[in-house]
């Protein structure tokens, strides 16, 4: 299985990418993991030998991520995909072979304007759908969205989800907060996943039959 961790722009998808894939191998079912930094900035692969990861990262930031990634048997592959907006190719590519797509996005009036109307780019929507015209089902790949940076009682995590699910996304009840532990991760060892929101992130897509 192959789940794609994209946004537009920066977004904390690649801080996101590393909790959630350490929170997956912690979790009760123990998900072997196969991490794939398809980022021009390889944040996420640099992290991975800076901390150092229990999995192995592969640097595969390329427009032909579809034809060159054959994922492992028993595996999860978690890819953290370059910004949609600088590198459109790579997404399209990543999209084609995704079984899930996580969308990462901050509930503030910026990013959603990222996500639904980028001044100079396609809509992350029109993005999604048409990646359904390169895959074997012609249908384009199941697709959540994560709201992360989050504060306490805000009112703009339900202002945001209301406007995000009145268009038609799907949109996780996990929630991930804004928080110095995970602003401050990048390069160090990640701790305690399973007992972080990403933790009930993992319990989430279970529930919803989005892993196997």
């Amino acid at each position: 299985m192959l789940i794609a961790n994209v946004s537009p722009r920066t977004m904390a998808k690649t801080t996101d990418t590393a909790w959630l894939s350490h929170a997956l191998m912690e979790s009760e079912a123990a998900y072997e993991i196969e991490g794939y930094d398809a980022d021009h900035s390889m944040q996420f692969w640099d992290w991975s030998v800076q901390a150092p990861f229990a999995f192995k990262v592969h640097k595969k930031a390329t427009a032909q991520f579809h034809e060159e990634v054959a994922p492992t048997p028993g595996r999860l592959s978690v890819v953290d995909c370059g910004h949609a907006e600088n590198h459109p190719h790579i997404t399209d590519s990543v999209l084609r072979v995704a079984d899930l797509v996580i969308l990462h996005m901050s509930p503030t009036q910026a990013d959603w304007l990222r996500v639904s109307k980028p001044p100079e780019a396609t809509p992350f929507q029109d993005i999604i759908r048409r990646a359904g015209l390169f895959r074997a089902d012609g249908r384009p790949p199941e697709t959540w969205v994560l709201l992360n940076r989050t504060v306490a009682n805000a009112s703009s995590t339900g202002y945001y989800r209301a406007q995000l699910e009145g268009k038609g996304w799907n949109v996780f009840t996990t929630t991930i907060p804004r928080s110095e532990t995970f602003a401050l991760s990048m390069n160090f060892p990640v701790i305690g996943a399973r007992k972080s929101a990403f933790g009930a992130l993992v319990t989430e897509m279970e529930k919803r039959g989005l892993l196997p």
